[in-house]
């Protein structure tokens, strides 16, 4: 054990003498992933201020005074759009426009349907909300004169209105801020890897390249003492970046201004502490299966080209999986990255979670890790993969 142990503590010193790249990882997990929920919450506030704010923008209101009486009455904002309205609503400066045909009046005071336009660009999210607002309200106006045609006409509105609905929303806000703040499971996932890689390619590929690992097998130490202590020094510098990232992201939470915002994610040192209850063994799974990769690597660049496929996979799974649509299963813990996907999530949203939870994902990951440690140390005792450097 005191051979590993001095393994482990070369490989840590090492991968600290290596400042540049040290400082670019430890930058990049503390500054990327919180200025990211930075920009969404910017984002969503924007999007709440646009919801907020009444206001239509119209063209040929002076051909429909029943409507725009009516947007008064319901304290809504009238301005009128510019004449390249089209124009400005595909280039994104207006997000909603509604057109007044010229004979709108004439049809509807003959009781007629008087057709308007609301010309939008769906394919920009930051028009949502003043497209649903144009819509909310044209629905009203449109409810509101077919109720007084009818009561003019002594039919009583309830006889078209046989169902009455009434929406009852389960979700909490801290639920629907699981979903807008996906970023924080994703780099709790990529943290552990990013900080490990570096480390991970260089004590295989990296020594064999320098040819530094053949003297270090040389030593009268069973080839698994040497590799498990590569493999801890690495599973410690992925739990570190994880460890800063996720607590970047807690002080990031803190900066969030207004009392919504607030309220849509609550991520704080307790829920810091159940990531890296989970983070922590899955940092050790990344790391063996990175070294592992990497030890078929004749050269850091060629061992850099293996572990960057398994990099895009696992940033892949997790979002594949939210827009998949998947729904929890107790199946989901047993695989990896993916069970920490859907833990991470349930915590976003505020739900409990069972010991049982972190022993599953934990125990898998784990066994992953051993079975990839044991590979690697079988690897390490073959001449092909220690004196073979091209």
């Amino acid at each position: 054990m005191n051979r590993t142990l001095v393994v482990y503590a070369k490989e840590l010193r090492d991968a600290v003498r290596d400042r540049r790249t040290l400082l670019m990882i430890v930058f990049v997990s503390i500054v990327t992933g919180p200025l990211s929920m930075l920009l969404m919450a910017q984002f969503v506030s924007s999007l709440d201020k646009k919801t907020e704010a009444r206001k239509v923008r119209m063209v040929g209101e002076e051909f429909a005074p029943p409507l725009v009486n009516y947007l008064k009455r319901v304290d809504v904002e009238i301005e009128k759009a510019p004449a390249d309205y089209e124009a400005r609503v595909k280039e994104g400066s207006l997000d909603a426009v509604i057109v007044i045909r010229p004979d709108f009046y004439e049809r509807f005071l003959a009781g007629d349907d008087s057709p308007v336009e609301l010309v939008y660009d769906d394919s920009r999210a930051e028009s949502q909300p003043s497209i649903a607002q144009a819509e909310r309200l044209l629905r009203g106006f449109n409810r509101e004169t077919g109720t007084l045609r009818l009561i003019a006409r002594g039919v009583s509105p309830n006889l078209i209105e046989t169902v009455k609905v009434e929406h009852v929303n389960t979700a909490t806000a801290r639920q629907k801020g699981a979903f807008l703040f996906f970023v924080i499971p994703l780099f709790a996932i990529l943290a552990p890897i990013l900080g490990s890689l570096s480390m991970s390619i260089d004590a295989t590929a990296g020594e064999r390249e320098r040819g530094s690992l053949e003297p270090l097998l040389g030593n009268p130490v069973p080839a698994r003492e040497i590799v498990l202590g590569k493999w801890l020094a690495a599973w410690t510098a992925g739990s570190t970046v994880a460890l800063l990232t996720l607590a970047s992201f807690v002080f990031a939470a803190t900066l969030l201004t207004g009392k919504k915002l607030a309220t849509l994610l609550q991520f704080g040192w307790p829920e810091l502490a159940i990531f890296m209850a989970f983070v922590i063994p899955l940092a050790g799974a990344t790391a063996a299966f990175l070294m592992l990769v990497a030890t078929y690597g004749r050269s850091f660049r060629e061992a850099q080209t293996y572990t960057s496929y398994f990099v895009s996979l696992v940033s892949f799974v997790p979002v594949a999986a939210m827009f998949a649509g998947l729904k929890d299963s107790t199946w989901q813990l047993a695989v990896p990255v993916l069970g920490q996907q859907m833990i991470f999530t349930r915590v976003l949203r505020g739900e409990a979670i069972a010991p049982l939870d972190w022993l599953l994902t934990a125990g898998v990951a784990l066994l992953a890790a051993g079975l990839c440690v044991a590979a690697i140390s079988t690897l390490m005792s073959r001449e092909r993969i220690v004196f073979g450097r091209s």
